[in-house]
């Protein structure tokens, strides 16, 4: 009789045991993250938010893949993590998105875009794709806007000569494309009456002009002048003797950049009166560099700024998904920070950097967490990018 009652009490244990094991796994959650870079500095600095923050604040684990270069690579490191049982991917990789959707989509994992958008053509095509979460990054009238910004903010001190590094402009990127763009634009309407490039003065018609040759032409733009430009990541000396030979060129005031400013000119304006300014990120590196003068200006991505994009993969993990009034995914604009001296650079870097207290902390997140949030607060909430804003959320 003793060993029955022995026997039962061990099988009641087992049972309450089995029970409550789904709750306490229930809150654990594996997500896959696809990298395209897995050194620099931006890439760095949202894995530490991840991994250091989010994961620690929401129970979550982050799989990683390695640093993709291609699609194959792609499908292999999502295969990787449906063998690994991860319940969503959030991508920082773009060789192809929508080999990526369509893969997590079939296994029936939810697929986020962070720090990125899908084109006109491919929104349309998955937004109503059931595990297709959605994108928040910057749209590419954003990148428009951040090219245009920058170039009028030295013609605006009055500045008339410049140079330009245009990054992936030869290869049709059009983050790169529509940057320099809009910087070309800012010189048309702010050059003078009749200002035009290459005879022609409507952004769509500059748009298309670069597209269509895969470079930028220098010369004069009404009372302005771009003297040099310098595209393509070639590496070699004759490209970088081109680099050089932009900055020292004579009467030129300032450099403005697509991107990658600081590790390619940075060297070459050191010490020098010209001005350089990039998109970039909040950075210990870029820190660094407008303490000591060589950067004037950056736009520049906040690390934390990919707090939404994981906040709204987790609800769809959780069952709750945030669809538009149409039922659509997530297709929402987030665009940068801009610093112009180092002590507004200092201010924003120690609120993004904090592991403690971050821009995006979860106390602003948990705030868009709960069940049946609406796509329209969301909505408002990921428009509410700026340091100013985010701050205010704070308090």
């Amino acid at each position: 009789m003793k060993n029955l009652k022995r026997i039962l009490c061990l099988a009641l244990c087992l049972m309450l045991t089995l029970a409550c094991l789904p709750a306490m796994a229930a809150g654990s959650v594996k997500i896959g993250v696809l990298l395209a870079d897995a050194t620099g500095a931006e890439a760095l600095a949202f894995r530490a938010y991840y991994e250091k923050y989010i994961a620690k604040a929401y129970d979550v684990e982050f799989i990683y893949s390695e640093e993709l270069k291609t699609a194959d690579g792609e499908k292999d490191a999502i295969d990787n993590f449906i063998v690994n049982n991860c319940k969503a991917v959030i991508s920082f990789s773009s060789v192809d998105r929508p080999a990526q959707i369509e893969q997590c989509d079939a296994a029936g994992i939810y697929y986020a875009v962070a720090t990125g958008t899908l084109t006109d053509e491919e929104y349309e095509e998955f937004k109503n794709y059931e595990h297709y979460v959605g994108a928040i990054g910057p749209s590419l009238s954003t990148e428009f806007q951040v090219g245009y910004n920058m170039a009028a903010y030295y013609i605006d001190q009055g500045m008339t000569k410049f140079g330009m590094f245009g990054g992936a402009v030869p290869y049709r990127t059009d983050m790169h494309i529509y940057r320099a763009a809009g910087m070309l634009c800012a010189m048309v309407d702010k050059g003078g009456e009749g200002a035009a490039y290459q005879g022609v003065n409507k952004p769509d018609d500059i748009i298309g002009m670069i597209y269509g040759t895969g470079t930028i032409e220098t010369g004069k733009i009404g009372n302005l002048e771009l003297l040099a430009y310098v595209g393509g990541y070639d590496f070699d000396d004759a490209w970088f003797g081109k680099l050089a030979q932009m900055a020292g060129t004579e009467g030129i005031e300032a450099i403005l950049t697509v991107g990658s400013g600081v590790d390619v000119l940075g060297s070459f304006v050191a010490g020098s009166s010209v001005k350089l300014a990039t998109v970039d990120s909040f950075t210990p590196a870029m820190g660094e560099a407008m303490n000591s003068g060589i950067i004037d200006y950056v736009a520049g991505k906040f690390a934390t700024s990919i707090g939404p994009i994981f906040i709204a993969t987790l609800n769809a993990v959780n069952g709750q998904p945030i669809r538009n009034e149409e039922g659509c995914a997530l297709a929402l604009d987030q665009g940068y920070w801009v610093a112009t001296n180092a002590e507004q650079f200092a201010q924003y870097y120690a609120v993004d950097s904090s592991e403690e207290n971050p821009a995006y902390s979860k106390d602003i997140l948990d705030a868009y967490a709960p069940a049946g949030v609406s796509y329209e607060d969301f909505a408002a909430f990921v428009a509410q990018y700026s340091f100013e804003e985010i701050v205010a959320l704070k308090k």
